[in-house]
């Protein structure tokens, strides 16, 4: 959700594959710095972002995930 209300995600060519390195990034690192996601995506190709809208939408899925699990416990 965070890549659709962030405008990570424009054309929707690499999406899948960056929803993918996203969800294996926070499953193993929940709390990630920018420069983890960076890392994470640089296997996917994306012609229309620049990068810095899909680092900020997983940073904020990082962060809404957080909430979500602070809530829950």
């Amino acid at each position: 959700q965070a890549m659709s209300d962030h405008g990570g995600a424009q054309c929707g060519i690499c999406t899948p594959g960056m929803l993918i390195a996203a969800e294996a990034l926070l499953t193993r690192k929940p709390d990630p710095e920018p420069a983890d996601v960076r890392r994470a995506i640089a296997g996917n190709l994306c012609r229309c972002t620049g990068y810095e809208r899909i680092v900020q939408s997983v940073l904020v899925a990082a962060r809404e995930r957080s909430a979500l699990k602070g809530a829950a416990e």
